[in-house]
């Protein structure tokens, strides 16, 4: 016991204490990679890592013996027991290099099992014959030791210590090759593997070429020789981490790193070398050491951030490395999912990533995340699959491999609960993901997964709102297909003019149901449109046409809004966006004509040096005053059931776009006044308008009469091409009125044979229908007739069908439509041929969101229209 206590004693010097330190972490990731192995379902006595077992028990045993001549156990004992020590040292050290070698080879090798070739067994045998025999049985490589004091001493070498150091350099160098090879290769993982090992190696290889090579053999100077032990460890967990894991940290973040750690290190010991003889002489330096690490502790990170600014600038070319810019996108992720990925795409250099909503369609994934919260890699698979075969993961492989993926990150929602996958593909330059990249995305996604959660909520609910649209269209498509035949009836029976008046009451309601529709759908949907779509208006006309087309649920509403327009001007705006901001604010205003019998509507415009405005006051109720400040807050709702309180944020955000604003001002008990301010439009813009935009619309006397074609011409040819019956036969029954022939066509596959065999003017198409839905459908039409005029009939859509319409239809027509709508279409494409012998009217925007803003650019209108006029006039 007490021989015991005294070699523990004997121990305790600086070096020697930090070689068992190095030897105790070898010990530990020894087990840690057993551990690893165990969980990866990987038998640890495949070649490649039982070579890397057997490495890193030599390299432990090499620091522990190398740790002995640096304690007092060199001077307690006779200096025999040096020399086995240092020949147990010599065979370690050959056996971890000789290992290291085995390693190297097993890698590389294209045998079953990663054997080894014969001359690479050759080899092996030779030297570690070579080294047992010279260092175990004879005098050859160490004669004896003169002893000192610890770290203190000189080694007499034999006569065959060069030739032994040479066999360890050769294999070193045999080792440096193979890993080269892997280099060459195409597997791009494989190389960062190698790259990793031959780091390791050559910090080793170095270290002990140098100090035990030139410095103790040539200088005979040993004081040293604690050094190569001690960055042993560097090549060990380099070629450990190689061999365990599949991700790895760029170089450029590694560099980044290292200089942010050394410069913040700096500051802090710089203070305590410059300080140190003050502090030993002074009486609290305990106390200041104390304080000084209270300091470090609560201001590193400040000072972190500070250097890493300068650091991301040389080694990134930005303050910011990327790591930082990735999870500084969290805060897009409130504003849109999809911007937030865009973002991400182009930081990641990547073509594009999915994000996937629909989890159930990739049962294979959710099978294995559901087992695993780590992400897949494409390489990480396949190196999983050459080690245990798994089943599952070649499935995961092959899919992965089919959809060109590369990375699938899960997102857990707030019950970490598997909700969505991010999919992403290759990087564009064929680089790996790197593992900061990775843990960066894992933790934004973590940051960002509520946004991403509701975000997800939102379109399942405008998906259903879009839905719930779409049924109730057709049962409103068929009430005013039945109102209009009872109105044909009544016009040739001769019956009472009430009984046409109720009929009228009745089409009226159903405009007004489908105007509520679209209202619903522009507030849940909080589509604003681009900039792109903006054209100029007078305002005074559109005031009047708004308020025109309003269906109210009872005659004597309209009659309570009172405009009064002492002045005009021009607005540059977006017609959809401005007709729901008007038909917004007297919904919301007529709510409460019912329950406040005598609240009227005051509409006034006002020219002004800088702003137009146009002023909208509603004597009704009016808003409490700590409420006004919230109403343009979405989703916020005031005595209002069922309301989804998006309808005004979204009013805020058109006029935003249009360059104008806002305003609310309100008296409870009085009056509520929204003031709507315009920019001046330049004289230069209204110049450019095209003519066809900004002259007056058809009179309504215009649109509600019928324009026979003359006898003289042909009768003109409509083709209507809906899956749904009363959609047709609405549509039908409108172009009849019109002195149109109409055929019928249930799906783009019949329309397309429709246009071949016939000679169609116009034809009306629906978007989504079976066998053929209309976009693909038109395409064909326009190859063989790109005059043909096509006009999509469609309900609800989203933006990339909208714009998938925008760009290959004329125009788009919301359905119900109404017959003056159609009419509107006709004059506006077929007014040089049908109507002819009719005075030429001017056209303008038809009145929905749809036709004008969708049709062909306004030179290639004018081509087709002169076109027809030159063939007319011949």
């Amino acid at each position: 016991m007490n021989n015991f206590i005294l070699i523990i004693g004997e121990l305790f010097y600086t070096k020697s204490l930090l070689l068992l330190f190095i030897a105790s972490l070898v010990l530990v990731w020894l087990i840690y990679f057993f551990i690893k192995l165990n969980k990866q379902g990987v038998s640890p006595f495949k070649t490649i890592y039982s070579s890397y077992i057997f490495y890193s028990i030599f390299i432990m045993l090499w620091i522990i013996s190398n740790s002995y001549f640096h304690s007092g156990l060199l001077t307690a004992y006779s200096p025999q027991y040096a020399i086995i020590i240092a020949k147990a040292a010599n065979v370690f050290s050959y056996m971890a290099f000789a290992s290291a070698f085995h390693f190297s080879c097993g890698i590389t090798s294209k045998k079953p099992n990663n054997n080894l070739n014969y001359w690479q067994c050759l080899i092996l045998i030779t030297f570690t014959i070579f080294a047992l025999y010279t260092n175990l049985y004879s005098n050859y490589t160490i004669v004896s030791i003169d002893i000192y004091a610890p770290s203190q001493f000189i080694i007499h070498f034999g006569k065959l210590t060069s030739l032994f150091f040479l066999s360890v350099i050769i294999l070193t160098c045999i080792t440096l090759l193979n890993l080269i090879q892997l280099i060459k290769g195409d597997d791009k993982l494989k190389k960062l593997k190698s790259i990793y090992m031959i780091i390791g190696i050559i910090t080793f290889m170095l270290s002990t070429a140098i100090i035990h090579t030139f410095v103790t053999y040539i200088f005979n100077d040993f004081s040293l020789t604690w050094l190569p032990p001690a960055l042993s460890v560097t090549e060990l967990l380099f070629m450990g981490y190689a061999v365990l894991y599949h991700r790895f940290y760029s170089w450029r973040y590694l560099v980044y790193t290292t200089l942010c750690m050394i410069m913040t290190a700096v500051i802090y010991i710089t203070p305590i070398f410059v300080l140190q003889s003050w502090l030993v002489e002074s009486k609290n330096h305990i106390f200041i050491i104390s304080f000084w690490c209270l300091l470090c502790g609560l201001t590193w990170r400040n000072v972190w951030q500070f250097f890493s600014q300068y650091a991301g600038l040389w080694i990134y070319g930005d303050r910011k490395p990327p790591v930082e810019r990735i999870l500084s996108l969290v805060d897009d992720f409130q504003i849109s999912s999809q911007q937030a990925i865009t973002k991400l795409e182009r930081l990641l250099n990547l073509k594009q990533s999915i994000l996937v909503s629909d989890i159930n369609s990739n049962s294979i994934y959710i099978n294995y995340f559901q087992k695993n919260y780590s992400v897949l890699l494409i390489e990480e698979v396949e190196q999983y699959i050459n080690n245990n075969h798994n089943k599952r993961l070649r499935q995961i492989r092959d899919l992965m491999s089919k959809n060109e993926s590369a990375m699938i990150l899960p997102i857990y929602d707030h019950h970490n609960t598997l909700s969505q996958l991010l999919i992403s593909p290759k990087k564009n330059d064929g680089s790996l993901y790197s593992n900061e990249e990775i843990n960066a995305i894992q933790l934004l996604l973590k940051k960002a997964q509520i946004y991403i959660h509701y975000e997800t909520k939102i379109h399942q609910s405008q998906a259903m709102a879009k839905s719930i649209a779409h049924e109730m269209r057709n049962p409103l498509s068929q009430i005013q297909f039945h109102l209009e035949k009872l109105d044909d009836i009544i016009i040739n029976s001769q019956l009472p003019q009430n009984l046409r008046d109720e009929i009228q009451k009745g089409k009226n309601a159903v405009q007004h149901g489908s105007q509520l529709i679209d209202i619903i759908l522009h507030e849940v949907n909080q589509s604003i449109i681009s900039q792109d779509r903006m054209e100029i208006f007078s305002i005074k006309n559109q005031i009047t046409q708004i308020i025109n087309r309003f269906a109210y649920s009872s005659s004597l509403f309209k009659n309570r809004i009172i405009i009064k327009p002492s002045c005009d001007f021009n607005i540059c705006v977006n017609n959809t966006l401005f007709d729901f901001i008007i038909f917004n604010l007297l919904r919301n205003a007529i709510y409460y004509f019912d329950n406040y019998s005598d609240s009227n509507i005051e509409i006034s415009l006002e020219a002004g040096y800088e702003y137009n405005k146009l002023i909208f006051i509603d004597y009704g109720p009016g808003i409490e005053p700590q409420i006004v400040h919230r109403i343009f807050d979405e989703f916020f709702t005031y005595q209002k059931k069922g309301g989804s309180g998006l309808g005004l944020s979204y009013c805020k955000r058109a006029m935003k776009l249009f360059g104008g604003d806002i305003q609310c001002h309100s008296v409870y008990g009085e009056y509520t006044r929204f003031t709507l301010t315009f920019p001046h439009v330049k004289q230069e813009e209204q110049l450019t308008q095209p003519k066809i935009d900004v002259a007056e619309s058809p009179s309504p006397e215009r649109l509600k009469s019928t324009h026979p074609v003359p006898a003289s011409q042909k009768q003109k040819i409509a083709l209507v091409t809906d899956d749904n019956s009363t959609q047709r036969a609405l549509a039908k029954l409108y172009l009849e009125s019109l002195q149109f022939t109409v055929y019928e066509a249930e799906n783009g596959a019949e329309a397309v044979e429709m246009v071949r065999h016939h000679a169609i003017d116009i034809v009306f198409m629906d978007v989504q229908m079976p066998v053929m839905d209309g976009l693909k459908a038109c395409t064909i039409i326009k190859e063989t007739h790109p005059m043909l005029p096509v006009i999509a009939l469609s309900g609800e859509s989203g933006d990339d069908e909208v714009a998938q319409i925008k760009r290959i239809m004329d125009g788009w027509l919301i359905k119900p439509t109404t017959k003056q709508l159609l009419q509107q279409t006709i004059l506006k494409w077929l007014a040089v041929d049908t109507l002819q012998a009719i005075e030429p009217i001017k056209i303008s925007k038809p009145q929905t969101d749809t036709t004008d803003s969708l049709s062909p650019t306004h030179q290639d209108k004018e081509s087709v229209i002169s076109h027809k006029t030159v063939l007319s006039e011949s």
